[in-house]
């Protein structure tokens, strides 16, 4: 699993309400996604009612409430975007989940045999 992160986004007051912080963090989310990222994760000021609104908007959702979590004694929310499974990703997981439950039955198969030969 590869994970994207936003560490730190700030868009001057003078140029808020102009959806830059979405165009920014909508083009991050884009390369996160094109280089095979599975999801993104970050961390938002719980009274930053902005912030929080912007990455709902953006698919976000609350994951957990960290407290204290800011010097300020202030607490934040991790937030968490997951991304949709491309095709190739998609086939690359089943294609392990077969090989887990094959490698999961050879291994129930050799208990059982083991466990025959010690009744007999």
């Amino acid at each position: 699993m590869y994970r994207g992160y936003v560490g730190m986004l700030v868009v001057a007051r003078t140029h808020r309400k102009l959806k830059l912080g979405s165009a920014l963090v909508s083009r991050a989310l884009a390369v996160m996604q094109s280089e095979g990222a599975d999801e993104c994760v970050l961390e938002v000021e719980s009274t930053n009612v902005g912030a929080l609104r912007l990455y709902q908007n953006l698919g976000f959702i609350r994951d957990k409430r960290l407290e204290r979590y800011y010097l300020s004694g202030n607490d934040a929310y991790r937030m968490k975007l997951l991304f949709p499974l491309s095709p190739e990703r998609a086939a690359e997981l089943e294609a392990q989940s077969a090989k887990l439950a094959e490698e999961e039955e050879e291994a129930a198969a050799e208990r059982k045999r083991a466990a025959e030969k010690q009744g007999t």
